[in-house]
């Protein structure tokens, strides 16, 4: 045994987080590695709490080229605040409100500011800032590509310019495509020794008066010239999805990832309907070429007859109802995946806007506003393979009942590593918290400062109401406000469960009982008399407050909010990283975003001899780089294993339930010997 197993054996069972393969894998954080959550980090020295997104990562050499967002939340924030600005209110207090709903989790930054793309030398372990984007331009792709360095580009506005940057050798960023109609140019791979990107190109010429929401197109670097791209296919190639609404949204690249397998090109596109994959290649001998020579047709979507993996259908709801509105391809030993992404900020601002227009007293039903965010939860996260032989996709069963139940609303990047698949996702639970925090027990397990923060933001959130009610409503304001603050003043942690579903249930049927009963007396009483008249048009006024008070019992909208506050309440938040030899057993890595509920998302890696890289997504305090190491690696880190099991957001296992190793959950109590991860801690079952 080696004085490094030693120590790494001592620290392990002193610390109790001995996994199935503990000496498999190390992971170690790169940037900032002192801190911890809500500390701020973003990649640079001393932290930057505007990087948020470490997007996606290129290596040259020494160095690693890191692709990021600055600050993308704020920015998603401002882009839906005129929906409420425009009924009179600031946009200072309706950031007051987003502070007092975050606690300040999500800084604001009115100044549009361009992302960097940051360098971190891999001898050094300096970072610095390379290059930073113009206002509003986030960098969303980076590949090696030669001796280059290739990055693509983002922006919410369709209107703006995207462009692929070049790094050339002598370290000078070029400009070498340039764009509008699109809101990325993310998607590339490598096919037939050339560099293919694709999104947009406004050099097609659209003919007649039907326009495309997006001029799609996937494009060829010339060898020879970096700012020569050739079309190999446009927006005739790919049907209606070029005419999909979701095309001219923020969230809608026109491709979204590219991957070659099999001697094609495969594509992805959002749409409305459920994502679309598309293969292209030079067209052979008896295949209908596009004017580039090119062959493209749909292997799964609502048209090809074969394949639709992003439909899904619903629990309780019409066969359907949500749909995967993105889809993504990767490649791996000779296999192809696909993998989903259901869009949960839709269902967050569309929850958000409905509470908010309830509070400036408008009555919204919450079965309507929850409802996009009530399916999204409902519909698993999913991995297909294609299966080469019939052109099926088929879906991995072993990985999705990793994401059922969970609060996963994104696999969000594939990546290998020393002949391993990793997975890592989005997940939504920091976000969802936000709508359902005042009953899902988040405020008793704040921390002192926190209690502080929250109470500071309350009271000018109070500040702000009173002035727009004016003094007619200020009183009755003042006093529920007031409630509220009490409340969390006083800590008091209320859960909303099936309990409290049956008494709203019960008071319901309390109502309907007296509607009977006045319904009753209204046909039995004749009214001959005065007295008998003077009655039925009482009971005839009360009959329609009961009838009105029934009606504003949202039945369907309650068991929505507590389904969603259920299953926020019982997960574990941050993003979960997995990995696979096979594409059929899946090992847990951590299901807690590293222990970071913050790091809602791990849109990178990056594969190197001295291991895999991989950064995260934080828009609260800035996004982290991490290595992990593996057997393969040729460096001496020594770190613990990650591996945290099912801990649900107060630390212990979510319902005191058994858990295997790696990560499955058990019906009941194990009856097989083993050992087991339960209520936190392993148990040995003999």
């Amino acid at each position: 045994m080696t004085m490094k197993h030693f120590w790494m054996i001592a620290a392990i069972l002193l610390c109790g987080t001995l996994n199935a393969n503990a000496f498999d894998y190390t992971v170690k954080r790169i940037s900032n590695p002192c801190r911890g959550e809500r500390q701020v980090d973003g990649l640079m020295p001393g932290g930057d709490r505007e990087n948020s997104y470490a997007w996606r990562m290129a290596m040259r050499g020494d160095f690693i080229y890191i692709a990021t967002a600055r600050n993308i939340a704020s920015a998603l924030i401002n882009l839906y605040a005129p929906n409420f600005t425009q009924s009179g209110m600031s946009l200072d207090d309706f950031w007051t409100l987003i502070n007092t709903v975050t606690n300040g989790d999500i800084p604001r930054n009115d100044n549009n500011e361009g992302a960097n793309i940051i360098e971190y030398n891999r001898k050094t372990g300096a970072f610095r800032v390379v290059y930073t984007g113009e206002p509003g331009v986030y960098f969303r792709m980076a590949v090696t590509f030669g001796d280059n360095v290739y990055f693509g580009s983002y922006s919410a506005d369709p209107s703006a310019e995207q462009y692929i940057l070049k790094l050339d050798t002598d370290g000078f960023f070029t400009k070498v495509f340039e764009t509008t109609g699109s809101v990325s140019l993310r998607a590339n791979c490598e096919y037939d020794n050339h560099l293919f990107f694709a999104g947009a190109d406004d050099r097609e010429v659209v003919e007649g008066d039907r326009t495309p929401a997006a001029k799609m197109a996937v494009l060829r670097k010339s060898n020879d010239d970096d700012r020569v791209w050739e079309r190999v296919a446009d927006y005739k190639d790919f049907g209606e999805v070029a005419f999909d609404p979701i095309m001219s949204s923020w969230a809608g690249a026109p491709i979204w990832e590219l991957a070659s397998h099999n001697g094609y090109i495969y594509a992805t596109a959002p749409s409305t309907a459920g994502f679309v994959i598309f293969r292209g290649h030079p067209a052979a001998e008896g295949e209908t070429a596009n004017e580039y020579g090119w062959y493209w047709e749909e292997v799964a979507g609502k048209n090809n007859g074969k394949n639709n993996p992003g439909l899904s259908e619903v629990e309780g709801g019409e066969p359907g109802t949500m749909r995967s509105l993105i889809g993504s391809v990767y490649e791996f030993k000779g296999q192809l995946y696909a993998y989903n992404f259901d869009h949960a900020f839709g269902g967050v601002a569309t929850a958000f806007a409905g509470m908010m227009k309830s509070m400036a007293g408008q009555y919204v039903k919450p079965s309507e506003y929850l409802e996009y965010m009530y399916n999204s939860l409902h519909n698993p996260q999913k991995v297909w393979r294609l299966n080469d032989e019939t052109g099926k996709f088929e879906e991995l069963r072993n990985f999705t009942r990793f994401m059922e139940g969970t609060t996963n609303e994104y696999i969000w990047r594939l990546g290998e590593h020393n002949g391993q698949l990793y997975v890592a996702t989005m997940d939504a639970g920091i976000f969802y918290n936000y709508i359902t925090q005042l009953t899902n027990g988040n405020f008793i397990r704040m921390t002192p400062e926190e209690r502080v923060s929250q109470l500071r933001y309350l009271a000018e959130a109070i500040e702000m109401l009173l002035k727009m009610k004016g003094d007619e409503m200020a009183e009755e304001l003042k006093l529920k406000l007031d409630a509220v603050k009490l409340f969390l003043s006083l800590y008091i942690d209320y859960e909303v469960g099936e309990d409290h579903i049956l008494l709203v249930i019960d008071f319901k049927e309390m109502l309907d009982g007296i509607a009977a009963l006045i319904q009753a007396k209204l046909d039995e009483l004749p009214g001959d008399t005065v007295e008998e008249k003077l009655f039925l048009q009482f009971l005839s006024e009360l009959n329609e407050k009961v009838q009105d008070l029934i009606g504003r019992i949202d039945m369907e909208g309650v068991a929505k909010y507590c389904y969603i506050n259920d299953r926020v309440r019982s997960n574990v938040w941050g993003f979960d990283l997995f990995r696979t030899t096979d594409g059929e057993d899946f090992e847990v890595i951590t299901r807690s975003g590293l222990h970071d509920k913050y790091n809602y998302g791990c849109p990178s890696f990056l594969s190197t001899e001295e291991g895999l890289y991989f950064g995260t997504c934080n828009p609260f305090y800035g996004g982290q780089l991490y290595l992990l190491n593996d057997r393969g690696g040729s460096t001496d880190i020594i770190e613990l294993p990650v591996f945290d099991g099912n801990t649900d957001n107060n630390g212990t296992a979510a319902k005191s339930s058994y858990y295997t190793l790696d990560g499955r959950q058990i019906p009941g109590k194990p009856t097989q010997k083993g050992v087991y991860i339960h209520n936190g801690k392993k148990q040995v079952i003999k």
